[in-house]
Order: structure tokens, then sequence, then C-alpha cells
């Protein structure tokens, strides 16, 4: 469970700081409020697929040995 853990929060701060990023550089039409809001629900999203659908996704397709 503390793997499940820590892939969310990784996945939360890394990918929600990203495309917060990637929001404030390319996207001159929003306000700072809409960015973070935009990046944390990304963020949130992208932590919960990296910690439940990522691994089932390669546990399913993955290559078999």
């Amino acid at each position: 469970m503390k793997a499940k853990i820590t892939l969310f929060l990784v996945g939360f701060i890394i990918m929600g700081l990203v495309y917060g990023a990637i929001l404030y550089f390319f996207k001159e039409e929003y306000s700072i409020q809409e960015i973070i809001y935009q990046a944390l629900f990304f963020g949130f999203v992208w932590g919960l697929a990296e910690a439940f659908v990522f691994p089932w996704i390669r546990k399913r397709f993955g290559k078999e040995k």
C-alpha cells in the first residue's frame, strides 16, 4: 500500500507541476487561478492512473516470459 501512495504522490506532484508549467507558458488566456485548478485536477487524475490503472495495463498487456 505504501508503494501505491508513493506512486500517487509522485504522479500528482510531478505531472501536476509539468501540466501547470505548460499551461502557464503556452496558454496566455488562462488566469493563474484557472491554471492551478487545472493542474491540481490533472495531477490528481494522473496520480490515480499511475497507482491503479497503469499497473493493471502493464500486467495485462506485458510481455510474457
